[in-house]
């Protein structure tokens, strides 16, 4: 049935914001590119595929489309139904499909759950997982990750340290209890935050954990964006740690 769509909703599009998805791309009969916007700016594909198709070959760079941000949520939802029910979809799909339906047409968990089935508290815990990196995030496609396993990856803090500790589970084929193991060895090894005005009588007595603590410090502050530098030298008594960064950030686009 085809869109009846307002003068508001026709708008053009530039192709290379149009992210299509299989599940969605099904043609309406008289030809409409249908989009709806995600909650990252760019536009989710429902229908017209073909018409896209066409106009990226031909060099264009947008697409005239219908928006239709809510009018299509209970189609969405009953493919999100058919695709779970086929075990079709990975959580990582699904998580994304949440976090659409939640952030761009305004759904709350309380309300997915009554409509799929899932209790608030799952989707709020599969939608979490997309705090992890696009790199993390590819990582656990391709290598078959499971859900679980990727889970804990979200207690380690900094993108970095995440990588880290997933290219080990991947390396050494680890499975849910011994990434746990690792992740808990992990932070044992980070420092713990106290609250203004307290001491903590140190208890490490090797040197190792201290200067694994302080290159955490460091790779937060390398995934904050600044260019911090840690170099150890070390001798017969004693370790020389030096942090360098700048003390001001230079802005972009200025010589």
């Amino acid at each position: 049935m085809a869109v009846q769509a307002t003068t508001d909703q026709v708008r053009w599009v530039p192709i290379e914001e149009i992210v299509a998805e299989d599940a969605q791309m099904d043609d309406s009969p008289d030809g409409d590119v249908l989009l709806s916007l995600r909650s990252d700016g760019r536009y989710l594909l429902l229908s017209g595929s073909d018409k896209v198709a066409r106009y990226r070959l031909a060099g264009l760079s947008c697409v005239d489309a219908v928006i239709c941000p809510s009018d299509r949520v209970e189609e969405r939802i009953s493919k999100l139904l058919d695709k779970q029910a086929r075990g079709r979809l990975h959580f990582l799909e699904e998580a994304e499909a949440y976090r659409s339906l939640m952030t761009g047409d305004g759904l709350t968990a309380e309300e997915l759950s009554q409509r799929t089935g899932r209790s608030a508290g799952t989707i709020r815990r599969k939608v979490r997982l997309l705090g992890l990196s696009e790199e993390t995030l590819e990582m656990i496609r391709e290598n078959g990750i499971s859900e679980r396993t990727a889970e804990v990856l979200l207690r380690i803090p900094g993108q970095q340290g995440q990588q880290r500790v997933l290219k080990q589970v991947i390396e050494a084929g680890l499975d849910f209890k011994a990434t746990e193991a690792l992740v808990d060895q992990v932070l044992s090894r980070m420092p713990i935050p106290l609250s203004s005005g307290r001491r903590l009588k140190p208890m490490m007595r090797d040197y190792r954990l201290y200067l694994n603590a302080i290159r955490s410090i460091v790779e937060q502050m390398q995934d904050a964006g600044v260019e911090a530098d840690l170099q150890v030298s070390m001798g017969r008594r004693v370790a020389d740690v030096r942090i360098t960064m700048p003390l001001f950030m230079e802005r972009r686009g200025q010589a």
